[in-house]
């Protein structure tokens, strides 16, 4: 959540002081050096390669990290693990998106993944519009309007600490409330939890206040306020919609615990989707709109589909329970 905020910064001092090829060199050059320390000291986290971490990684699972500490434990040792030790050699295969789309079919998941993308949307619909009107109200170049990013992204960046330590307190609340022990070693049993109450319940009030947030972004603009209101909306913005978001994040992976890059991989897709195709039309709409009512808009189409919430709150959990039995039954009888 910290690149909202460095990104358009240092794209804004390329721009401005090089030219805009050179923020895809840049990019270039951060990747490779990126790869450096990625392929000395990663770790292979796959649960079908390294099990819960105890069993070693093995060809092109390894680091180089591990590979030296492989190559020291056998030089110390004289042996290798035996071969019945480790689990089968996992075979190589091509990607299949169908898992992502089935998650996509699925109930809760399917109305959790249309609501979240809406609010992610309208979280970036502002920073999709922020060069475009910083420009034509404040007559900014490329490093101004950069450094006007800063503070959405600082108040995404508190987003996630924010929602998670509230989602914490509130796990504890309620497991408190229903006697239920929190057992930190082993894991908690969940299946009778009312995890849609610890985690969707955080979501809104997040949610009703970045609105509100929202609303009032767009009428300061429409109005052309001192630079400094706008600003503190969108670190509101940035705090609120972006906390609303990653709670129903943590719901998301919640619905799949055996999955769960499979559910970040649906939710990228689809938020992503959505998100392209709000900042596409985003300047027509304020063009043709105005300001004020363009995001009074945005603003109203997220409050008109938030009963999404109260929805999975009551019907929500009776859903994940179908799917978890349907897929214990499917283990069963493989």
């Amino acid at each position: 959540m910290i690149a909202p905020a460095i990104g358009p910064v240092i794209g804004g001092i390329l721009s401005e002081y090089l030219t805009w090829r050179s923020i895809f060199w840049f990019l270039t050059i951060l990747a490779v050096i990126f790869l450096i320390p990625f392929a000395i000291f990663m770790p292979e986290t796959g649960r079908n390669v390294v099990g819960n971490g105890s069993i070693p990684p093995r060809g092109w699972n390894m680091s180089l990290l591990d590979y030296f500490s492989a190559r020291k434990a056998k030089e110390t040792s004289g042996s290798t693990p035996s071969q019945t030790d480790l689990p089968p050699k996992p075979k190589l295969r091509f990607p299949n998106p169908l898992g992502t789309l089935k998650i996509v079919t699925q109930k809760d998941a399917g109305l959790l993944l249309f609501f979240n993308s809406l609010v992610y949307t309208a979280s970036y619909l502002v920073i999709g519009s922020a060069p475009y009107l910083l420009e034509q109200i404040y007559g900014f170049n490329d490093l101004q309007i950069g450094l006007c990013f800063i503070p959405f992204g600082f108040g995404g960046f508190l987003a996630p600490l924010t929602s998670g330590r509230i989602m914490d307190w509130n796990y504890r609340r309620v497991a408190a409330k229903l006697h239920f022990t929190i057992d930190k070693k082993r894991g908690d049993d969940l299946r009778n939890f009312p995890l849609e109450r610890v985690r969707l319940m955080v979501s809104v009030p997040f949610l009703v206040l970045g609105l509100l947030a929202l609303l009032c972004y767009g009428w300061v603009l429409q109005v052309e306020t001192h630079l400094a209101v706008p600003l503190i909306l969108q670190f509101l913005i940035g705090l609120l919609l972006m906390a609303c978001f990653n709670a129903m994040n943590v719901m998301l992976v919640d619905y799949f615990p055996t999955s769960p890059s499979t559910a970040t991989a649906a939710n990228n897709l689809v938020r992503c989707l959505m998100g392209a195709g709000g900042t596409a039309v985003i300047n027509l709409m304020i063009e043709k709109m105005g300001r004020g009512w363009c995001f009074t808009f945005v603003a109203g189409v997220c409050a008109a589909f938030s009963p999404v919430l109260w929805v999975l709150l009551k019907w929500g959990p009776g859903w994940r329970e179908e799917r978890r039995v349907r897929i214990e039954v499917e283990k069963e009888s493989r």
